[in-house]
């Protein structure tokens, strides 16, 4: 009989995502613990084990419940959901091992059910962030909407549309979704909007690529109705460039978003192209030219949202340009002044 290997088996790009929540976590919980929050949580919906085996080398690495278990200074609760018994019995044991101090709460069960009790135990103004990183489509946009009614409410999902949600759409001729299917992708998209992007995919009106996007511009646009006032997408890509999934982040703060934003565009190749700072000033200046007294906070409210990689400094940097190109100017004039303060009044002329 062959031993089975202990842990989720993951790729390169899940070794990339992974590094995406830690160092976010790392930013959430230290920009907490500034302000003097007294609590704040961190909800797993998908726990599995808390440790993975890469595929390539071999080696085990932190899943999210052990990174999160990781974070200095620590979350004061954790939350981690698992359907699978076996799962969240080992994950007990490698917690209870690495950090016998941390509060842990550990739920077997379908998180889109197990999230109305978990929400009961945290307050309206409790700070939280939910992290869902199902292997299949298994997260309904109704359970983000739950969460969304909370205050103090951030959620990481990743949308596993290139490895998982397609399978459910066969495009072979002959082939059509079953019911209990079309019911599964509705409860994902939070409406049936996305059948007409199926149909005609599956007619060859789209290609995979501008189907890709229709697909994703409809759960963003459901999550933003669920509640959530501003989100940020990372594409992880394979080795060969290949689309797998998208790593989604919604919050109602802006300053969360901002934090994202640093976390995400880090490294990313497209910022480095020749027209990435001047396509910025110019959507600044078309957005807002004769608009009136501006800040940079207003135009951060305004633009810092989406699937963009700009960041906060990014837009630092193109209201300088467009001082520079007289296109700006400052209704109180600083002398020497190499950046934008957040409520530094100006005008875009």
């Amino acid at each position: 009989m062959v031993k089975k290997i202990f842990g989720d088996e993951i790729g390169s790009w899940t070794e990339l995502k992974l590094d995406y929540i830690r160092r976010y976590l790392n930013a959430y919980s230290n920009i907490l613990k500034s302000g003097n929050y007294q609590e704040y949580y961190f909800i797993d919906g998908f726990a599995s084990y808390g440790i993975c085996r890469c595929r390539i080398s071999k080696k085990t690495i932190y899943g999210s419940p052990l990174i999160a278990l990781s974070v200095k200074p620590p979350f004061t609760k954790y939350f981690f959901i698992e359907l699978e018994e076996e799962k969240i019995i080992k994950l007990k044991e490698i917690a209870k091992k690495h950090f016998p101090k941390a509060n842990i709460v550990l739920i077997i069960g379908d998180c889109n059910i197990k999230i109305d009790s978990v929400l009961e135990q945290i307050g309206e103004y409790t700070p939280f962030i939910t992290l869902f990183d199902p292997q299949a489509g298994d997260l309904y946009l109704r359970t983000i909407q739950k969460i969304s009614q909370k205050k103090k409410a951030e959620v990481l999902i990743n949308f596993p549309f290139g490895m998982a949600i397609r399978r459910y759409m066969p495009l072979t001729t002959g082939k059509t979704i079953n019911k209990y299917m079309q019911i599964k992708l509705t409860e994902i998209f939070g409406n049936n909007d996305w059948q007409q992007i199926y149909l005609e995919r599956k007619k060859g009106v789209l290609s995979p690529t501008i189907a890709l996007k229709k697909y994703l511009d409809l759960y963003l646009h459901n999550l933003l109705k669920s509640g959530f006032k501003y989100y940020a997408v990372k594409n992880i890509k394979n080795s060969k460039g290949n689309h797998i999934y998208y790593l989604i982040f919604v919050t109602n703060h802006i300053r969360g978003l901002e934090k994202m934003k640093d976390v995400i565009t880090k490294d990313e190749p497209e910022r480095d192209t020749l027209f990435f700072l001047q396509e910025l000033s110019g959507k600044i200046y078309e957005t807002f030219k004769s608009k009136g007294k501006l800040n940079l906070k207003k135009i951060l409210e305004e633009l810092l949202s989406g699937k963009h990689l700009y960041r906060k400094k990014d837009f630092k940097d193109a209201l300088i340009k467009l001082e520079k190109e007289k296109r700006l100017i400052r209704i109180n004039n600083r002398e020497k002044a190499k950046s934008f303060k957040d409520g530094e009044l100006f005008k875009i002329i």
